[in-house]
């Protein structure tokens, strides 16, 4: 998932978000109380679980539109198997036949500053979601932030988080300026198949020459095939 921390490497710049697709019948149809969920990764490749994940909370949370964020850069980690049109060719090969999920790029890869892109692309009062698994949303709520208060402050002034279980459940961190946003962070029902899938396994498996088949959906992984991909050495992601 995207990474957690205040402001992106360049802070002077606005975050801005550009779209690669559209939803057909996502937010923007909708006239009024229009309920966004926002899905940031590096997709290195999208998986299985990044699709179920988006698809649980768009269900669970009667979401009018899903929006898969991919940073142009990530803070913490350099990609160099698979670059940036690349993992929107296989995004949008996995969410081809929902109308209600959209794929967009952005400036920033923090969540602070993605969420202040998303504002700026939709209508006013377009309520946003986080869609993030147990890791990262451990590492966003804890994260040694200079003013933990006021980052998490801005962080919930306009989103809140729906957090999936990943590996084992999530659980609430103790520290208080996380516990004063307790409302706004919700469990996001996931089937248990999911929780161990991760990017990371899928590259190590293909650069071992061993099946993926089931851990991403079947146009992504003739792509992959097709194009050679994830074939050298394996970077761990962050």
């Amino acid at each position: 998932m995207a990474s957690p921390g205040r402001r992106s490497d360049d802070p002077s710049k606005t975050p801005q978000l550009s779209f690669y697709r559209a939803a057909p019948a996502g937010a923007g149809v909708i006239p009024q109380a229009r309920r966004l969920g926002i899905l940031s990764a590096a997709f290195n490749p999208i998986t299985s679980a990044h699709v179920a994940i988006a698809q649980s909370a768009y269900h669970y949370f009667k979401l009018h539109e899903v929006l898969f964020v991919l940073p142009i850069s990530q803070p913490h980690k350099l990609i160099h198997d698979a670059p940036i049109d690349t993992r929107l060719e296989m995004i949008a090969l996995a969410v081809q036949d929902n109308p209600s999920f959209s794929i967009g790029t952005c400036t920033h890869g923090l969540f602070i500053d993605i969420g202040h892109a998303v504002e700026g692309a939709y209508p006013p009062a377009t309520r946003r979601w986080f869609i993030t698994g147990r890791d990262a949303a451990e590492r966003i709520l804890t994260w040694p932030y200079p003013d933990p208060a006021a980052a998490l402050a801005e962080l919930f002034t306009d989103t809140e988080l729906l957090v999936a279980d990943r590996e084992w459940a999530f659980a609430l961190p103790e520290a208080a300026p996380v516990r004063a946003y307790a409302d706004r962070i919700h469990h996001l029902p996931l089937p248990d198949a999911y929780s161990q899938v991760s990017a990371t396994e899928i590259r190590r498996r293909v650069a071992d020459g061993d099946d993926i088949s089931g851990l991403v959906l079947p146009p992504v992984l003739d792509y992959i095939r097709a194009h050679g991909l994830y074939r050298g050495e394996v970077e761990a992601d962050s």
